[in-house]
């Protein structure tokens, strides 16, 4: 009888002795202490580290330390020791996915593909729903060159929620990268259709117009672009060149000056409003504008060209010459070029 009691004494010890970690790691994760719940489940851990229930709550300790990768890998182990059994499956919520998500959108950023691969294969792992997942190995295989490969997991994250602009504009990307430019234009399309503020698609759609030389199209989508994001100038200056290609001299030169307003050291700019306002019969402001563009760019020879073209036909003869004689200056400095 007495060795009875002694068995199970020893037995209710060992049990109690791999707990306290558990317990007291948990009381720390609700009172916030999230550096003092990583030492006690570290601990849980070293005396079980077959236990997926261990590394779950040691990653979620991670979570409050805001130690991504530690928890993710924690997640990782849990997920490859219960793989059999899936008795934790149930355990990983959208908490763990985010954070294998995070972790691998951070190593992504450092240039560790395979690192961020890994996380975003085991998102899939447990909930092979997750859109996310497979938008995000899309843009690693489009990063790679792999671009067939993206298009197919991209369509893949839009399978699974066809309401998904992002996976859809995405797939655009890869299509014009694979050379598709119709199936490209195509999602882009439909990107608007979904979501009319989605500047981005405009943009791509002026650039997709402006190299077909439907620069009608190109300057209403740059336009576009513009109204919904005046933080993207390149929308505003594709939209003044589409202008220009269009002999639109007078609004391409109201757009010029907006976008010199906002980037005053561009002397290629300050060329092509030159250029525009030549165009225009406008051979002062035009002259200024030239001087501006040599202010910035000293040597800019295709500046002074164009001076001595407008001081030719004034029949500036005076103006012209000196400034023949500094595009001679220019081109002896640049050994004759």
């Amino acid at each position: 009888m007495k060795k009875f009691i002694g068995v199970g004494f020893i037995l209710f010890f060992v049990a109690c002795a791999t707990t306290p970690h558990k317990s007291s790691g948990i009381i720390y994760m609700q009172q916030g202490l999230y550096n003092k719940a990583v030492t006690e489940f570290q601990g849980w851990v070293a005396e079980n580290p077959g236990n997926p229930e261990a590394h779950i709550w040691l990653g979620r300790a991670y979570i409050g330390t805001r130690e991504y990768i530690k928890a993710a890998n924690e997640f990782v182990k849990a997920y490859d020791l219960d793989a059999d059994s899936g008795k934790y499956k149930a355990e990983f919520g959208e908490s763990e996915i985010n954070t294998l998500l995070t972790a691998g959108k951070t190593l992504f950023q450092q240039g560790d593909d395979d690192g961020a691969l890994r996380f975003f294969q085991y998102v899939i792992k447990i909930n092979p729903k997750d859109e996310r997942a497979y938008l995000a190995i899309a843009i690693i295989d489009s990063k790679q060159g792999k671009y067939e490969d993206a298009i197919s997991f991209a369509t893949k994250a839009i399978d699974i929620n066809p309401k998904d602009v992002q996976a859809r504009y995405y797939r655009a990307k890869f299509y014009s990268q694979a050379g598709k430019t119709a199936e490209a234009i195509k999602d882009l399309q439909t990107v608007i259709q979904m979501d009319t503020t989605f500047s981005k698609a405009y943009f791509d759609l002026g650039v997709f117009a402006f190299d077909s030389q439907d620069y009608e199209t190109a300057s209403t989508n740059f336009i576009k672009a513009y109204e919904l994001d005046n933080e993207n100038i390149d929308a505003l200056l594709n939209a003044a060149l589409s202008y220009y290609r269009m002999s639109k001299y007078e609004d391409a030169e109201k757009l010029f000056r907006t976008y010199l307003e906002k980037q005053p050291e561009s002397y290629d700019i300050w060329f092509t409003l030159g250029a525009c306002l030549y165009n225009e019969n406008k051979m002062q402001e035009a002259l200024n504008a030239f001087d501006k563009a040599i202010s910035i760019k000293p040597d800019y020879e295709d500046a002074y060209s164009f001076k001595a073209l407008i001081y030719n036909q004034l029949k500036m003869t005076k103006e012209l010459n000196e400034t023949i004689k500094k595009i001679q200056e220019i081109r002896g400095n640049n050994g004759g070029k």
